[in-house]
């Protein structure tokens, strides 16, 4: 009876935990596509400098959190986000207004499908 209760006792803190990172994964992707969303919207408004600066600042909490995002996610997918920033923030230096919004909304989505596939749902169970 004793391994029962280990065995529960285990799984509720794996399920826990995976819960909990789920969470923390939505929480840092959210306010990261917070933060390009808004630097779109002042791109948009012709305000270059501050979206670029909006944007590195949103890179560097990306670069902060690296570690969690390697060690928690396949790393294909973060080399992609990485990949999608360095572009963006080239984008912003030119300030080319057609590719930047294309690529900023892939980076976007990308951040989103990352949170996403954390998530508890039943797709990502089966």
């Amino acid at each position: 009876m004793r391994r029962l209760w280990i065995a529960l006792a285990l799984l509720a803190f794996l399920l826990g935990a995976s819960l909990t990172n789920a969470w923390y994964a939505q929480r840092l992707t959210g306010d990261m596509r917070e933060g390009l969303s808004q630097a779109q919207h002042l791109a948009e408004q012709g305000d270059w400098g501050r979206a670029e600066a909006l944007t590195r600042q949103v890179y560097e909490d990306w670069q902060n959190h690296h570690f969690y995002f390697h060690t928690f996610m396949r790393h294909s997918d973060t080399d992609q986000v990485l990949r999608a920033f360095r572009t963006v923030l080239e984008y912003l230096q030119l300030q080319e207004p057609d590719q930047y919004n294309a690529a900023n909304a892939d980076l976007v989505a990308q951040l989103e499908l990352l949170a996403e596939m954390e998530q508890a749902t039943v797709v990502n169970v089966l």
